[in-house]
């Protein structure tokens, strides 16, 4: 794999989602999307178009030829990407840094899960339950393992399908309706598996660890799930006050240890959850439907400047045949004319990449010549592929005045094996096939002849 396609690649898909990601900032502050139900489907949804955002955009193809070299006009002298990753070793660098970012971040991860497992066996089980979190649990209808650490500072929890909430010894101290409270809060996070989501969320941090616009989409989407889940606790419990004084009351404990679990009360989430607690927000069916419609439109076209300006490019394909074609033509067959350079021809691999380049001579120039319509690439034979046989064959090529391939004639043949493998054939064979637009002499179709060579190359 080709560490300069890699970083490129990575480096263009990177400005897509800054883009795509200040759009979204910038519209939800214009619009105002402030309902944390709303902000939180937004800000998931744009987290999902950033990460599929490569599978439903167009890749620029980019064949890099055999080996992953560069493919070439002749007598330009055009250096490979093989030769500048030799003399710039910074995109294997780039790469470097980035695998080791992930593999620490896979680390932490997986140091965090076994320090919750860790907290969690030397937690002291919670039996009988107090009144408090015995009457959370009728409420929210769950009922997981309940513990007190002396380890924590604020409660948390984890689980999917033994899940586990783990209350602060300084949770016993509060009173009961501040403790109905904050249980619920984890108990609705119990339901909505919201564990899981946390540490999908924390996986896709792994990978993005550089990226800033993804840690601020992530910051949104968990500070609106904290304010979905605070307003859920508060219609349950009926207890908005209570619900405020618990916040308040966590908000003095030692920062948290980052841990792949949603946490009670992350500090500098703390002044935006109780504004939307004080002051709830509504926004009239009317005007959230428009709103979205605006910022889904502004998305998509930020998306679409961003996919069309910062383009991923597609990997080459297997190593297949590399095919440079050169056409000369001259007068008529027979005329005696001298052949002329007229333009040249490039395939890689197949007939999908093509790239034509006019060049007009002052010989000739009255006559236009013949403009490709179907040119499939000589193939390699099994047995020439087999033996990696390289080399040229040049050809003379008759195109009738229909724009027909009249007769091939191989004049000059150069390969590092003898024929026996058949590429003379395969040249003869598939240019007979080939359909052009056929030459015109003051307007009217001419049959000329053209020179070309097949270069075969299997790198």
């Amino acid at each position: 794999m080709n560490p300069l396609w890699l970083l490129g690649n990575l480096a263009a898909y990177s400005v897509q989602v800054a883009l795509l990601v200040g759009a979204a900032q910038l519209a939800a502050a214009v619009l105002r999307l402030k309902q944390p139900r709303v902000r939180l489907a937004y800000w998931q949804a744009l987290l999902a178009a950033c990460l599929l955002l490569p599978l439903v955009e167009t890749w620029h193809p980019m064949d890099l030829g055999p080996g992953g070299g560069a493919a070439t006009i002749i007598g330009t002298g055009a250096v490979t990407v093989a030769s500048h990753l030799n003399l710039f070793p910074l995109p294997v660098c780039g790469l470097l840094v980035f695998v080791a970012g992930v593999g620490a971040g896979l680390l932490r991860l997986a140091l965090g899960v076994w320090r919750l497992g860790r907290y969690r066996q030397a937690a002291l089980h919670i039996d009988p339950l107090p009144g408090a979190l015995r009457e959370a649990q009728a409420l929210v209808k769950v009922a997981p393992a309940f513990y007190f650490s002396d380890h924590i500072p604020s409660p948390v929890t984890f689980g999917w399908r033994h899940p586990a909430i783990i209350f602060p010894r300084r949770f016993e101290h509060l009173n009961e309706s501040e403790q109905r409270a904050i249980a619920c809060h984890e108990l609705l996070h119990v339901v909505r598996r919201d564990w899981l989501m946390n540490l999908l969320e924390e996986l896709i941090l792994t990978f993005f660890w550089f990226h800033p616009a993804i840690w601020w989409a992530m910051r949104n989407i968990r500070l609106a799930r904290e304010q979905v889940v605070d307003s859920l606790a508060v219609a349950l419990t009926g207890a908005r006050k209570p619900y405020l004084r618990a916040l308040l009351e966590m908000a003095g404990a030692p920062r948290a240890t980052v841990l792949p679990a949603p946490w009670f009360l992350v500090e500098s989430q703390l002044a935006r959850r109780v504004a939307v607690l004080v002051k709830e927000v509504h926004m009239s069916k009317p005007r959230l439907i428009v709103s979205l419609g605006i910022a889904l439109t502004v998305l998509v076209a930020a998306g679409w400047w961003a996919v069309s300006n910062f383009w991923l490019i597609a990997p080459a394909g297997p190593p297949t045949q590399q095919t440079s074609i050169e056409y000369w033509s001259g007068g008529a067959p027979g005329s005696g004319e001298p052949s002329t350079f007229m333009m040249f021809f490039l395939v890689n691999g197949d007939d999908r990449n093509t790239d034509w380049q006019m060049m007009r001579t002052d010989r000739g120039a009255h006559i236009k010549w013949p403009v490709p319509i179907s040119t499939p690439a000589p193939p390699y034979t099994p047995q020439a592929k087999k033996d990696k046989v390289k080399g040229a064959i040049v050809a003379a090529v008759g195109v009738d005045d229909g724009g027909n391939v009249a007769g091939v004639k191989l004049t000059v043949v150069s390969l590092t094996r003898n024929l026996r493998d058949g590429l003379d054939q395969s040249v003869i064979d598939t240019v007979r096939t080939w359909k052009f637009k056929p030459a015109t002499n003051q307007g009217k179709p001419v049959p000329v002849t053209v020179r070309l060579q097949v270069n075969f190359n299997l790198g």
